[in-house]
């Protein structure tokens, strides 16, 4: 097996030429120009559209790209075999397989991030195989700092797959979110031959199995560095966001945020504020010409105006109280709810004799238990109405119309997350023409109770429009926005070169990075998956 000592072995060959240097520069000196990028969207969209143009535009970097596709780890660990389904068109039978298959693999492995360990055993090997000769020394002349290669990592399916790639490639690391509306997501699929229902039914099970070992696109998704709504009609625009995105991220051009970008930050930073035991919400109103003109969070309101915060002394928010009043009065229901099925003697001899062969729970009517489980299970949990916190929409709206008096007709509100029916309608009747939002909340009814007025179809323009975010996420703001001031000019005139010479301002230590590698090739290593995997390698 190639070794990791290549990279010592390099760095200290160059030991001559760094004598008399500071500490700083020598650590320098063993930084990679490598990055990793990982790639997330739900099923059906234009993401081969965004991975080419990723790869059109590093090579404008003098980058090498290489693509890992996690479906083929798939293929070759799980058990499942390949068979088409009765009834069902191949595409999906290939689809589905490829779905279970890696839910299989997680779960057998007990490792919701499996297939991202794999994937950092990839890279891994292929960097030995640059910096390792055949008789395991190496050149004194290589520069460790030419090698630019970028790895597309297609795609993450599971959080932990996330966490994994974070936690080893730190901020050499960018998730890259993509998403397409929801009618051209159907339509793309639709050219795989899949029948409606079954298109429906994949949707569904990419974006989230109720299971940890499951595909969880929904909640992946929303930990992006960088979001890309790519549609037919913004196509044209994804070459210069993508090349907008690079500069960033090596700092080879002067970049300041949209105003997109600004109020999903400043919606973000509200957030922080909240103390709510559910959630951290923030929202943030712009005018029609971008400006902010309010902000809000989820907090309980207090008497004469605004939010309780800790700088107040009889705090009553519900940290405070130590209990979930939303969550405290569902419960209550649900116990009234059961109370009235028991007074009904047919049905309370009905539930005794189905719960007969039940295993008894010490304390616990079973008839109770039943009732309250089946109870718990409907929309009863989606109630929202009993909870104290004002809503961050709510909150920005009110503070705005006291602010700014008419400026929020016309104008837009972002949310960290979509609002709900109850702040819909607010929405509507404040003159917001369009929301933007990062997470999904699957409870809100907003565009089924005022279908009239508000809608998920970025093409409708008589409706408010929800539209997910585009553009940098609040979590890479700052550094992405952030630059010494003495990177921009020379002697009073901007700096300009090419954008080879260009380096991540993001680095990572060759020293380091095999070390935090191979934590994921000893746990390979561990479940039996490791001399697999190198003999298929040297296969291929």
């Amino acid at each position: 097996m190639r070794s990791n000592l290549a990279i010592q072995k390099l760095t200290e060959s160059n030991s001559t030429e760094n004598k008399g240097k500071t500490t700083k520069h020598k650590v320098d000196n063993t930084f990679t120009d490598e990055l990793v990028v990982g790639i997330c969207y739900p099923i059906g969209s234009k993401k081969s559209d965004v991975i080419e143009t990723i790869q059109q535009r590093l090579k404008k970097y003098g980058y090498e790209t290489k693509v890992i596709k996690l479906s083929k780890f798939i293929e070759k660990y799980t058990t499942i075999q390949k068979e088409a389904l009765l009834g069902k068109t191949n595409s999906y039978s290939e689809l589905i397989f490829k779905i279970k298959g890696g839910d299989e693999i997680r779960e057998t492995y007990n490792s919701n991030s499996i297939l991202a360990d794999i994937a950092i055993w990839d890279i891994n090997l292929d960097r030995m195989k640059f910096f390792q000769s055949d008789n395991d020394s190496l050149p004194d002349d290589i520069n460790i700092k030419s090698r630019k290669v970028c790895y597309i990592i297609d795609s993450l399916k599971n959080k932990e797959e996330l966490l994994l790639l974070r936690t080893v490639y730190r901020n050499i690391f960018y998730l890259i979110s993509i998403f397409s509306p929801d009618k051209e997501r159907k339509e793309n699929l639709q050219t795989k031959n899949l029948s409606i229902s079954e298109i429906d039914e994949l949707i569904e099970k990419d974006e989230y199995e109720n299971f940890d070992h499951g595909q969880n696109v929904r909640e992946t998704f929303v930990e992006a560095d960088f979001f890309l709504r790519v549609s037919i009609k913004n196509k044209v625009s994804l070459e210069s966001r993508i090349e907008r995105f690079f500069h960033l991220v090596f700092g080879s051009k002067i970049i300041t945020p949209d105003s997109s970008e600004r109020a999903m930050y400043a919606a973000k930073s509200a957030a922080c504020n909240s103390a709510c035991l559910s959630r951290q919400v923030g929202a943030a109103i712009t005018d029609i010409k971008g400006d902010v003109i309010a902000t809000g969070w989820n907090d309980a309101p207090k008497f004469g105006g605004n939010l309780y915060s800790d700088e107040n002394q009889n705090d009553s928010r519900c940290c405070a109280k130590k209990e979930c009043s939303n969550d405290k009065y569902k419960d209550d229901i649900i116990q009234d709810i059961t109370k009235e099925i028991l007074k009904d003697e047919t049905l309370r001899a009905l539930l005794s004799r189905t719960t007969e062969d039940t295993p008894k729970v010490v304390g616990v009517d079973n008839k109770v238990l039943l009732l309250n489980n089946a109870i718990k299970n409907t929309r009863v949990k989606g109630l929202i109405e009993f909870c104290r916190s004002i809503h961050a929409e709510m909150h920005a709206i009110v503070i705005g119309s006291q602010l700014s008096s008419n400026k929020m007709i016309g104008g837009k509100l972002y949310c960290t997350t979509y609002p709900c029916h109850n702040c819909a309608r607010h929405i509507i009747l404040a003159g917001i023409k369009e929301v933007f939002f990062i997470e999904p909340y699957k409870k809100s009814l907003g565009t089924k109770l005022h279908d009239d007025a508000i809608t998920d179809d970025e093409e409708e323009i008589d409706k408010v429009r929800i539209i997910v975010f585009d553009g940098v996420a609040p979590r890479r703001y700052l550094e992405f926005f952030s630059m010494v001031t003495d990177e921009r000019k020379k002697n009073g005139s901007l700096k300009s070169k090419e954008l080879t010479s260009y380096f991540p301002k993001n680095r990572l230590s060759l020293q380091s990075l095999p070390t935090l590698e191979k934590q994921a090739i000893l746990f390979l290593t561990e479940i039996g998956l490791i001399k697999e995997y190198e003999q298929q390698s040297k296969e291929n």
